[in-house]
């Protein structure tokens, strides 16, 4: 039987587009361990987005509020994609909530320093922007291949393309907290060279991890993801990168 601590609070910030439900598959995992908290925003797939988060810190204020209202006494901090990015910037603002950080996993992600949304197309049509998406695997597919799932997400996932499109790095101390990241082998959004460069930004670099497949590469491999979450960080053996993936980073795109 597994013990679940109730001290513990695993949180997960979304993709751009996702909410607190996203995730299901891995959330119900790493909930036979400890309680599971989605990240909400404000608005999400509602038909008036005027109070929904219009920039990066917008959404990192929401789960930093989200996590000052915990009962726990640490929180792993796990961020997919965009949310990878919101959740290292949390990271940097740990003084201003009570919980401790025990631990930061980002995936499926460009470092903050170099990160950016130059390969979409955010100024055309709809249609452009979701054949941009298409291309470079940066939403589900089943956002795209059912027009309801579509046309209830869309608008919060162009609002949230343009506020990381807004995103720009401020240099600063590397984040203290203990930090894990994961990428994906073929990933065009988060190619590997630009997923790596996520250890200049730890002081407690922990490990690097990448898994076969896409810019979703979560969906198959949540035996794994689960384990990598839920390993205590004075357990994680430093483990090197790869050669396959040091040869592969020279070529994604």
């Amino acid at each position: 039987m597994t013990v679940i601590d109730s001290e513990k609070v695993c949180v997960f910030v979304p993709f751009a587009g996702g909410s607190g439900l996203s995730f299901e598959t891995l959330r119900r995992a790493v909930s036979a361990h400890m309680p599971v908290v989605g990240v909400t925003y404000k608005s999400r797939y509602q038909k008036d987005l005027t109070q929904a988060p219009g920039t990066v810190e917008a959404m990192v204020n929401e789960v930093i509020a989200l996590i000052d209202g915990l009962a726990a006494r640490e929180v792993i901090l796990f961020g997919y994609s965009l949310g990878a990015i919101v959740a290292y910037e949390v990271a940097r603002r740990q003084h201003e909530f009570g919980p401790r950080l025990s631990k930061l996993v980002v995936a499926a992600c460009r470092a903050p320093r170099i990160f950016s949304c130059a390969q979409l197309t955010l100024d055309g049509s709809e249609e452009e922007f979701i054949q941009t998406l298409s291309k470079f695997g940066a939403v589900p597919d089943f956002v795209l291949q059912h027009s309801a799932a579509k046309h209830r997400m869309l608008p919060s996932l162009i609002k949230d393309f343009q506020a990381a499109a807004l995103y720009r790095h401020v240099a600063g101390d590397p984040v203290e907290v203990p930090m894990t990241v994961l990428g994906g082998s073929n990933d065009p959004f988060a190619p590997v060279e630009d997923v790596m460069a996520w250890e200049e930004h730890s002081q407690n670099f922990a490990c690097m991890e990448f898994f076969e497949g896409d810019h979703f590469f979560l969906t198959q491999h949540v035996t794994a993801i689960t384990k990598t979450i839920m390993e205590p960080v004075g357990s994680i053996a430093r483990r090197p990168v790869s050669s396959r993936y040091l040869d592969l980073s020279t070529h994604i795109r």
